[in-house]
Formats: structure tokens, sequence, C-alpha cells
């Protein structure tokens, strides 16, 4: 009998689809992952997804391909694209220039995949669509302790979400933490093909514990 997918949306909810706001201590996990800067609307950003997906895609479907073992291959779900941002200005007249974002998309990799999977699964595709996926690392990140809500709507209304979590942070006795990157979003519907008003997005700050008097 074969094994059953991995769908980390099912198995891991706490990390998809949070409730209300909560609180989540995360370990390093392993992603796929390009950095980049400018808008969501440039040409950068949507090539990076596209080069993104075509990876992770040529992994989990491997089995399919004699010229791609891997040793222990489980097959699974590809995940949500999740990106980490921050901006390289601060938000004039409160409002922040999309050209001056600063971004990592990612997508997570199952526990059996390492480095020399996914550089297999590189040139593979690099072969097959003639794509540079040299931008494409595959590295663990640790988000650590975090606050994280799901926004339903237009990413121009996050706003909102994010003022409810350091809301929240303040009367919960948690600090805000700008680490490299503001905060995380994860992109539980494809925005590529779901209306606006549609849309649900898990918003994630870092935080730290503060010193109760």
């Amino acid at each position: 009998m074969s094994s059953p997918k991995i769908d980390y949306k099912k198995s891991d909810k706490n990390y998809y689809l949070p409730k209300g706001i909560s609180l989540i201590e995360l370990p390093a996990l392993n992603y796929l992952m390009i950095d980049g800067k400018g808008a969501p609307t440039s040409p950068a950003f949507q090539e990076a997804i596209q080069y993104l997906y075509a990876t992770a895609y040529m992994i989990s479907m491997s089995y399919r391909n004699p010229d791609f073992t891997i040793e222990n291959f489980q097959p699974f779900v590809v995940p949500p694209l999740e990106g980490l941002w921050t901006s390289k200005n601060e938000p004039r007249a409160g409002k922040l220039d999309k050209n001056d974002f600063i971004w990592r998309l990612m997508i997570r990799m199952p526990d059996f995949v390492d480095s020399e999977i996914v550089e297999k699964a590189k040139k593979l595709v690099e072969s097959k669509k003639g794509f540079d996926l040299s931008k494409v690392k595959f590295e663990a990140t640790q988000d650590g302790l975090c606050l994280q809500t799901i926004h339903l709507g237009s990413f121009d209304d996050e706003g909102e979400s994010f003022e409810k979590l350091f809301e929240y942070a303040k009367e919960h006795d948690l600090k805000a933490v700008h680490k490299e990157f503001h905060h995380r979003e994860i992109y539980i519907s494809d925005f590529r093909k779901t209306a606006t008003e549609k849309l649900k997005t898990t918003l994630r700050i870092f935080v730290e514990r503060g010193q109760e008097k």
C-alpha cells in the first residue's frame, strides 16, 4: 500500500489556519526560497513564484520521472506560497511605497528533502523549461515565538489585522520583534485566481515575552 500524502495544511493546522489571534512557537523548517525587491506586480516577483513552484512540483512529481530517484521519498501536497516582508523605507503618510518592498518568497519542503535533491530538481527544471534557477535557495528558517491571525480580503487592508496583532501583544506582555524581516504572510488562497474580497492570508509577527512586574 502506498504511503498517504503529506499535506501540511491538514496536519499542521495551527501553522496555516490559526483561530482568532494565537501565539505559536515554531522550530526551524526547510524551505525553497528566493529573495527579491520591488512591488508584487513586478516581473521579478512573478518570476520568483514561477521558479519556486516549478522546483517544488519537480520534487513532488519525481516518482514519475525515471531520471529523478529520491531515496525515502514520500508523496506530498505542495504547500502554500509564503513570504517574509519588510521595506527599505518607513511608511509615508501612513502608506508604504510597494516599490520599496524587500521580500523572501518561500515554499515549505518535507523533511526528506535535502540540498542534493533540490539541486537535482533545479537542473531538471532548467533543462526542461530553460529557466535560470540560480537564485532558488534551500535553507532552514526559524520563526520562533509569533503571534498570528487570518486576514480576509485585500492585501491593501492588512494594516487593520496587524494593528490587532500589535494591540494583542501589548495586552499580553509581548513585545514585537523586527528581525531581518517585519512579518510573514502565508497565502492560503491563490491570489492569482481568487477574487480580492475572498482572499485568505495568514499574517504572522515575531514577538518575545516581556518582563512581568
